[in-house]
């Protein structure tokens, strides 16, 4: 049965409801409208509302381009494992520059200053994403863990991350990271607002995977942030893009030349329609990895612009906070995957790929893997030795740096999906639905029958980590902190598995670890 519960914020009443045990708020505005004369300027607080507002539908989402316009090879299949309500990340719900909106859910009884309160970052790179999406929904998590759990919206694209400051001049300041002053924003509204919802305030974990662990190692880095947060959390982030202030200028000044504007009247954009900037966008940057094929540069394919113009390799600091990190086994295969021949890659293939890229060294290379992983397909390899390049050491090179200054846990996702026949396995974002608790609702965790015992462990895991600092509880082994010389790693899986030692993704060629 459902019920109407109430809550005092600082700009007003909402009123959200309780079901099965978690009371659900929705599309709480904790940032003022971004378009118009606000659209590339730092964030404002929300304005006050009379009354109680309602916050049972989810707010926008932030304008962005369909992803489904870059799709191909099995991309195009997958897309609807990934978000089974329509196809697309914003999964029926609309956009629009009112988009600073976050979701709470929060056990039944609230004891004010009571749970961990648990702060999603959603993926997308900096270009799509929704915090509605259907894999974050809170509620079970919540339930399990007995925590708060919030969704955040934010800017994303050329509204969130294109420099106009040298063009438009200090008022503009900002202009590049707005996305990210976004989320400072929203760090502070749970700050002054959490307690109402049975968060405590000084007990804040924030957490993203791949665009949004890289969005959580930026916030680490930022001294305005200092205090919002006491945890982190990094899932697959593929580490810091190749980025400059230089950069940054160049694409504004691009962005405004395809816009047919003198630099003198760069002001206009902010007098544009959403549509009309959408499409500027999809100009200036193109089909993200539309037409990729495997004898391109994989991640030069799939990089995305617009990307904060901060220092291209900043600090994390986070004040010592404790960190967990990690990667998926196949994390590389969704990027893989939109390549055409990625589907039917044979071993003759791989044995060419390799020898392409680590010439003397392939032979040993291709071995090393198969005496491994065993019979796997050739393109689940494929997906391990690239993931073994990119997102494994980033994580793992992460991790050494941060422990150094913080206590540290590392993990290896390796559960794989039946889906599509086994394409993907460990994919990118295939963790998701296993933290948030909801493997059991979500296509893409296929239908394995310990799926629910996996997303159970990990979603206790996560949630102990945002109580105590620690990933370890009763029903796994003992997770180990990571540091350069134990190098302590948890493999989870339907059995999980500490390593230390010699890291399962270490490479003969040395481009691993």
């Amino acid at each position: 049965m459902q019920k109407r519960v109430i809550v005092d914020t600082t700009s007003g009443k909402v009123g959200g409801v309780r079901h099965r045990g978690v009371a659900s708020f929705l599309g709480i505005p904790y940032g003022a409208p971004t378009g118009g004369p606000a659209r590339f300027r730092p964030p404002e607080h929300a304005k006050p509302w009379p009354g109680v507002r309602d916050a049972t539908i989810f707010g926008n989402a932030a304008p962005q381009n369909d992803i489904r316009l870059a799709a191909t090879g099995s991309w195009v299949e997958a897309i609807d494992y990934f978000y089974p309500r329509t196809g697309s990340a914003l999964e029926g719900i609309p956009m629009g520059e009112d988009c600073l909106v976050l979701n709470v859910w929060t056990p039944e009884a609230r004891v004010p200053g009571d749970r961990p309160v648990m702060v999603w970052l959603h993926g997308g790179g900096y270009q799509h994403g929704a915090g509605s999406e259907s894999m974050f929904l809170g509620d079970r998590l919540a339930r399990l863990g007995d925590v708060v759990v919030v969704t955040v919206n934010h800017r994303l694209g050329m509204f969130g991350y294109l420099n106009l400051e040298e063009l438009l001049g200090g008022e503009f300041e900002g202009s590049g990271i707005a996305g990210l002053l976004d989320l400072v924003l929203a760090l502070e509204w749970v700050r002054d607002n959490i307690d109402g919802f049975g968060g405590d305030p000084g007990n804040v974990t924030l957490f993203g995977q791949s665009g949004g662990g890289d969005k959580v190692r930026n916030l680490m880095s930022m001294p305005s942030v200092s205090g919002l947060f006491h945890k982190a959390i990094i899932q697959s982030s593929p580490g810091p893009l190749p980025t400059s202030p230089e950069a940054a200028h160049d694409l504004a000044a691009q962005t405004v030349h395809v816009a047919g504007l003198s630099p003198s009247r760069a002001r206009e954009l902010t007098t544009w329609g959403t549509g009309p900037l959408l499409e500027l966008q999809r100009c200036v940057t193109g089909d993200v990895m539309g037409g990729f094929t495997l004898d391109q540069d994989i991640f030069a394919a799939a990089q995305a612009s617009f990307t904060p113009s901060v220092d291209p390799a900043p600090t994390p600091d986070g004040a010592g906070v404790p960190v967990l990190i990690g990667y998926t086994s196949h994390d590389a295969s969704l990027i893989l995957c939109n390549a055409p021949e990625y589907a039917t890659f044979t071993d003759p293939q791989l044995h060419a790929w390799t020898a392409g890229r680590f010439g003397a060294t392939a032979e040993a290379t291709a071995t090393a893997y198969q005496d491994r992983v065993g019979p796997e397909p050739a393109r689940l390899r494929l997906a391990r030795i690239v993931t073994d390049m990119t997102f494994a050491p980033a994580a793992i090179n992460l991790a050494s740096e941060l422990s150094t200054r913080h206590t540290v846990h590392c993990y290896e996702f390796a559960y794989q999906t039946p889906i599509l026949g086994g394409l993907l396995g460990a994919t990118h974002s295939l963790d998701l639905p296993f933290v948030f608790h909801n493997a059991e609702l979500s296509p893409l965790a296929g239908d394995r029958g310990d799926r629910r015992e996996v997303s159970t462990r990990m979603a206790q895991a996560w949630t102990s980590f945002a109580r105590t600092g620690e990933p370890g509880h009763g029903d796994i082994p003992t997770w180990e902190p990571y540091t350069p010389e134990t190098r302590a790693t948890m493999r989870i899986d339907s059995t999980w598995s500490p390593h230390t030692g010699q890291h399962p993704r270490d490479l003969p060629t040395g481009a691993g670890a």
